[in-house]
């Protein structure tokens, strides 16, 4: 028997499936034999993927912000699967930078609401199906919730909540049999911090030129900054889906490898190295 004849029957849901790493991961699932629900705010049916995968594809209304759309994706996927959901894959998210002088609230609580009490919910409602089948939680993380960068303070702060989410939820799990991941790439390629420096661009809060160093470095970022490949991503992906024994977290990418090692030096030496290689604002 094959791997993809192994999986034909295994169900996977994962939130945020209309672009960038979702996308990805709806194919990649698809292609190893999983039945995968594509959870998107607005939903969006990729005609390719329906006419070679058919009924082993599903796009599912779900805004992860919204409890009423949650109980009905979960509803839907418990009907289809017999409550035998093998997998949630929480990657809805949004990316935000900025000083967090600078960074306006209501975005600030936009981006809490999607990335941490988005995937607070969503993984709530789907851990009895997953108890179920023994199944398996992957918590689309980031670098930036272990390395907290100048200009990423909203950011990191949703990251560092999931890590601590992760952790908790994987030791209540394991009674159940059920594996929880956390993965941690640096940058991918997707368009998402682009995304989130257009948005800057209109709602941030007026400083002068106070932080200009710091918005300059992260334009250069999002356009210049080599990205991981989603190959790299997808490799560890499979390990946290398929491995018999899934590790708590997986560091996704060189860059991201080099950067985690940056915390396990005194504070102090890694504050310097931070303020030497991203600025913050100008020298007096």
């Amino acid at each position: 028997m094959t791997t993809s004849e192994q999986h034909s029957l295994k169900s996977v849901l994962i939130t945020g499936g209309s672009s960038g790493i979702g996308a990805a991961c709806c194919e990649w699932l698809l292609a190893r034999g999983y039945r995968v629900f594509s959870g998107m705010r607005s939903p969006k049916v990729d005609a390719v993927l329906q006419s070679r995968y058919g009924d082993h594809y599903q796009v599912l209304e779900l805004d992860v912000t919204d409890a009423d759309s949650i109980a009905a994706a979960v509803t839907t996927v418990h009907a289809i699967t017999n409550g035998q959901l093998f997998a949630l894959i929480n990657n809805a998210g949004v990316a935000c930078s900025g000083a967090l002088e600078t960074v306006p609230m209501p975005q600030v609580k936009s981006l809490i609401d999607v990335n941490v009490l988005g995937t607070f919910a969503v993984t709530q409602a789907c851990l009895p199906m997953l108890r179920s089948s023994r199944g398996r939680v992957v918590i689309m993380g980031s670098i930036s919730g272990i390395l907290a960068a100048p200009g990423l303070s909203a950011y990191s702060a949703s990251k560092f909540a999931l890590e601590g989410m992760s952790d908790a939820l994987r030791n209540e799990m394991k009674p159940f049999g059920v594996g929880v991941s956390i993965l941690e790439p640096g940058k991918i390629e997707t368009p998402i911090w682009n995304k989130a420096l257009q948005q800057l661009e209109r709602t941030q809060v007026d400083s002068g030129a106070l932080y200009q160093p710091l918005e300059d470095f992260y334009r250069r970022y999002a356009v210049t900054e080599k990205a991981t490949p989603m190959n790299a991503l997808l490799t560890v992906l499979q390990k946290a889906l398929e491995s018999a024994h899934p590790k708590a977290r997986y560091t996704v990418g060189n860059a991201a490898r080099v950067r985690s090692l940056l915390m396990f030096l005194p504070a102090g030496l890694r504050d310097h190295l931070l303020q030497r290689a991203v600025p913050v604002t100008c020298k007096h």
